[in-house]
């Protein structure tokens, strides 16, 4: 942990576009996306950020998951996980963000269910308020 208390931890990106959002209602009424709303919220360090539209359509609901360094607040590269929608893919998920998540590169730190899910690697996200 920093002097801050800031211990760091996993930022999860949700897609909440109109598709990612539908996807997400139609598998389960949302529950995948509120399991890992859950999940983000009970795990010291993790933060969720929703996004708009990603574009990435094709993929299913989109999910970034990169490392925050709660000392400098520097955020890591990013795996993008697609099909978030699937209840399976978001159990998965949610046990990765309350594990810590990614500790500094994620391309070395998908755990073996998720791999499936792997869409790409990327820099971190940018953030910008609304």
């Amino acid at each position: 942990m920093t002097a801050g208390g800031d211990p760091g931890g996993p930022l999860v990106v949700l897609c909440q576009g109109h598709r990612c959002a539908a996807l997400h209602r139609l598998a389960g009424g949302g529950a995948a996306a509120t399991a890992v709303s859950a999940a983000v919220g009970a795990s010291r360090g993790a933060v969720l950020v929703t996004a708009g539209c990603l574009g990435q359509c094709a993929l299913g609901a989109l999910a970034g998951v990169a490392h925050r360094d709660g000392a400098t607040g520097r955020v890591g590269a990013t795996v993008w996980l697609s099909g978030a929608q699937e209840a399976g893919r978001a159990g998965e998920l949610c046990r990765w963000i309350a594990g810590g998540g990614p500790s500094d590169d994620p391309r070395t730190q998908v755990p073996a269910e998720l791999r499936a899910a792997v869409a790409g690697f990327g820099p971190p996200p940018v953030l910008r308020p609304a």
